[in-house]
């Protein structure tokens, strides 16, 4: 991790109190993002870490990200869920390095400090020394030198872990919006993992929070869902926020009048030359699998400050977890989800719509190229120089019953800018 600046080495220009214009520094100046380690990722946030159903059996373990920090998530026998630090408590070596598997304990490679699943520090070897020379003194205590651990809650199989020794509330953190989208998708039914993805995205973290609160690029980056009936900006759905800004529902209606709307569509693509209604695909059957919840919902976005998506696109279920690496590198890890419950041929489908999202996915891919030419782009950028967001409007931060908007990024960046003391 590199050296938390003073603010003093960190000079943004925030010209507009609503947030329409953002530094550019924020995704490139190695500063900020150190600056962002110590003040979201190591504060009084809570981070996603894992879901309850990777850890099924009393032993299992799997490895995640908080910022520049590597953590182990565990499940002990007595079916408690921990979080540490992977950093052995003597001299800081990497304790775990497997993605995720099973283990009685935790013993560190080098000198074979072992601890518990908790954390807790359970043996040094030759602690009393050798023929009664050498050893720990007397003043060792073992209570003391157990590995840093996360604070965790659980809400609906999602795991959160924490930093911070007085976190806020998470039924709070997350919001209303976000409790009823995580019951919805996820409480309605047991689900259970299909698979993982990941993608290495050469772009800043914040531009793929700012990429899925983002529904005005929809149908404009991915063209192919207009063309395909997938997606169009004239379908009811919007967006709605939580009470300080920082979590976003985004979220798109299946209705009747989809069709009559077409009209207007190629009213909104005037101009750019891309619009083909007449575009086919050989093989149609990605496009025809019907949505099983029942509900009408065609996608459902939730951004989940700071590094969570829970994403429904069509029948594809994904929590997308953003692991930074730095100022121009960030990892987005995908784990596929089904439910107990589903037949052979719901499987399936799921898996047949999973092509949607993922590095190859017809969505993540272009998603993918399009923050890399933004963090390129940027890079020339002289100091003092913003983005516009404008789309949607200016002015107050609110909900929205439309798609054609960047209002909800702008949100972002108000919790962002508080949360990071500019």
């Amino acid at each position: 991790m590199s050296k938390v600046p003073t603010q003093s080495q960190i000079n943004l220009d925030w010209p507009r109190q609503d947030f329409s214009r953002v530094p550019y520094e924020v995704f490139t100046d190695p500063h900020v993002y150190a600056l962002e380690n110590e003040r979201i990722f190591q504060a009084d946030v809570w981070n996603y870490l894992a879901h309850e159903v990777e850890l099924a059996s009393a032993g299992d373990f799997v490895t995640t990200w908080i910022g520049s920090a590597h953590v182990v998530v565990t499940r002990d026998k007595d079916q408690s869920i921990s979080a540490f630090e992977n950093s052995c408590a003597h001299r800081g070596a990497q304790l775990v390095t497997q993605v995720r598997g099973n283990m009685l304990k935790v013993a560190c490679p080098y000198h074979l400090w072992t601890y518990s699943l908790k954390g807790d520090l359970m043996g040094v070897p030759m602690a009393q020394g050798i023929n009664g020379k050498g050893g720990m003194p007397s003043s060792f205590d073992k209570a003391q030198h157990g590995l840093r651990k996360l604070q965790v809650k659980v809400h609906a199989g999602l795991i959160f872990g924490s930093f911070s020794s007085n976190p806020p509330d998470l039924h709070e953190f997350l919001g209303p919006h976000s409790l009823s989208q995580i019951d919805r998708l996820l409480v309605q039914r047991q689900p259970k993992v299909l698979g993982y993805l990941r993608q290495r995205i050469p772009g800043n973290w914040k531009l793929y929070n700012e990429n899925v609160r983002d529904p005005y690029h929809g149908s404009l980056l991915h063209q192919f869902q207009v063309s395909f009936g997938l997606q169009q900006p004239t379908m009811k759905g919007g967006i709605k926020l939580d009470a300080d800004l920082k979590n976003t529902w985004n979220h798109s209606i299946l209705s009747e009048s989809d069709k009559e709307q077409q009209k207007w569509v190629e009213k909104a693509f005037e101009g750019t030359g891309k619009y083909n209604p007449n575009m086919k695909m050989a093989d149609p059957a990605l496009t025809q699998v019907p949505l099983d919840l029942g509900d009408g919902y065609k996608t459902t976005i939730l951004s989940i400050f700071p590094t969570l998506v829970i994403a429904q696109v069509d029948n594809t279920y994904a929590i997308r977890h953003l692991r930074p690496k730095g100022p121009d590198l960030v990892e987005l890890h995908i784990t596929y989800l089904g439910f107990e419950g589903d037949t052979p041929k719901q499987t399936y489908e799921k898996l047949l719509t999973a092509n949607f999202i993922g590095p190859s996915g017809y969505i993540s891919l272009e998603d993918g190229e399009a923050l890399r030419l933004v963090q390129e782009g940027i890079k020339s950028r002289a100091p003092g120089t913003h983005e516009v967001l404008e789309m949607g409007g200016v002015g107050a931060i609110e909900d929205t019953d439309y798609l054609s908007q960047e209002i909800s990024i702008r949100g972002f960046w108000s919790h962002y800018h508080k949360i990071m003391g500019f």
